[in-house]
């Protein structure tokens, strides 16, 4: 398994100037107060998915999987390689974003506190870590393509509906007060939910994927 988590590394290398320049670009446009930086978080999610999306999208125009199968690791281990490696990919991203919110925070660039920052920045990291609990099955059943369209009607509607209810509170619309021991319990909920899909999601792709012809 480690070895199919090092090949979708060194698969990645060719993308990771992409990320870069996307990395930097927004961090500039939040620099230039074009937006406040709380919304680079959202780079978590966004990168959370493109990444695995990516990996899976390479592995079929190669036809890596009809030879990942018949390796050791058989085809278990391609999915539990293939989750690890999303994993990896959101821990990266998720340091990335939290530690440019904090430079820029500490910087005066934004009101936003470093702590915020960090707060956000997890929460994205819930976030994305739930979008790929579904993401991930659908990629394994019907590939890369097909399931693009579908990421990105996820995606849209996640952060569409984020967007929407951020420009209705800025104009005044006023959310109502969740109870005390909601808001305690919001971030340990956060994390059993996404923990938890995740967990069932790698056992959904399990059993599609032994299912799967080549």
């Amino acid at each position: 398994m480690k070895g199919l988590i090092y090949k979708d590394i060194l698969s990645m290398r060719r993308l990771a100037g992409s990320y870069l320049i996307f990395f930097l670009i927004y961090g500039g446009l939040a620099i230039a107060g074009v937006f406040d930086i709380s919304i680079l978080g959202g780079m978590v999610a966004l990168l959370g998915m493109m990444v695995p999306m990516s990996s899976i999208s390479m592995d079929d125009a190669s036809g890596w999987a009809r030879f990942a199968v018949v390796s050791p690791a058989g085809r278990s281990g391609v999915v539990g390689g293939k989750y690890l490696f999303t994993l990896l990919a959101l821990a990266v991203s998720t340091v990335a974003v939290a530690l440019l919110l904090i430079v820029l925070s500490l910087l005066r660039v934004s009101e936003t506190t470093p702590l915020d920052c960090l707060l956000i920045t997890l929460a994205c990291a819930g976030v994305s870590l739930v979008m790929d609990a579904v993401l991930l099955p659908l990629l394994f059943k019907y590939g890369a393509e097909k399931a693009r369209i579908v990421n990105m009607c996820l995606f849209l509607i996640v952060f569409g509906s984020i967007v929407l209810l951020g420009g209705a509170v800025s104009n005044g619309f006023v959310l109502p007060a969740p109870a005390p021991w909601l808001t305690a319990a919001l971030p340990g909920l956060l994390a059993l939910v996404s923990v938890g899909s995740f967990v069932l999601s790698y056992f959904i792709s399990c059993g599609i994927y032994e299912k799967k012809e080549f």
